[in-house]
């Protein structure tokens, strides 16, 4: 049932490493990774909403399809909803445009979750967290779940905290949404919330408006290009899977 649109928001001016969706990785830009996990997930067509030319024309290169929108869009998601506008499919997934190794798997399960849970207005994925640094690192943000899969918060910092010891279970968010229509139209009319000013996490906007959301969990761990230094991480990744 193809009743998604998957928009991957691919804004070149990123703060902590410009022009990281043009970056080449395996000798494709980071860009063209995610289109084909997208494509492989088969929920539906696949847009790049970018603010750039240059970006428009090198998805256009490897046979996708981009939108330009504003620059002024303030938020990943403040784009996908512009790219969306004049579309039918009731369903549309924001898949951030720096995750290249994310399986086409992982696309369909947060699909999925929507159709399944009809009362959901929006749906993400999150994977084990493994005990170690990266618990500690404001970078990678947690989620807690309820025990239907309900979102009930998410942080930079590492929640939950076992009080009386043991292990905590945690959970990692990767970054992707599913929304509906009028969930997506919903959230980006809201104005930016109290926590989400706190955390820097536009989830937490739809939390406090009471908007539901719920998650698949995964095996998987994408890696993100938020640097240089994680594309050379994901280049020495990808050698080692050709080897």
């Amino acid at each position: 049932m193809k009743d998604c649109l998957v928009v991957i928001p691919a804004r070149l001016g990123s703060v902590r490493f410009p022009a990281k969706v043009l970056a080449p990785l395996g000798g494709r830009p980071v860009v063209e990774w995610c289109w084909r996990a997208a494509r492989a997930a088969g929920v539906g067509p696949v847009l790049v909403a970018t603010d750039d030319e240059r970006v428009r024309r090198v998805v256009a290169g490897f046979g996708g399809e981009a939108v330009l929108t504003p620059r002024s869009c303030a938020s990943g998601s403040d784009r996908v909803a512009r790219a969306a506008r004049g579309r039918r499919e009731p369903l549309i997934i924001n898949l951030q445009g720096d995750m290249p190794f994310i399986k086409g798997s992982t696309v369909r399960a947060v699909a999925e979750l929507l159709r399944r849970r009809p009362s959901a207005d929006m749906a993400t994925a999150v994977t084990p967290l493994a005990a170690g640094p990266r618990e500690q690192d404001p970078n990678v943000v947690k989620a807690a779940l309820a025990c239907d899969g309900r979102a009930l918060y998410f942080s930079r910092a590492a929640i939950p905290f076992p009080r009386e010891g043991g292990p905590a279970r945690r959970l990692e968010h990767l970054g992707i949404y599913g929304f509906r229509r009028r969930s997506l139209e919903h959230f980006v009319r809201l104005p930016p919330s109290r926590l989400e000013r706190c955390e820097c996490l536009e989830q937490l906007r739809a939390l406090e408006d009471g908007m539901s959301i719920y998650a698949a969990v995964v095996s998987e761990r994408p890696v993100a290009i938020d640097t240089p230094a994680d594309l050379r991480r994901a280049e020495r990744m990808l050698r080692d899977k050709r080897k």
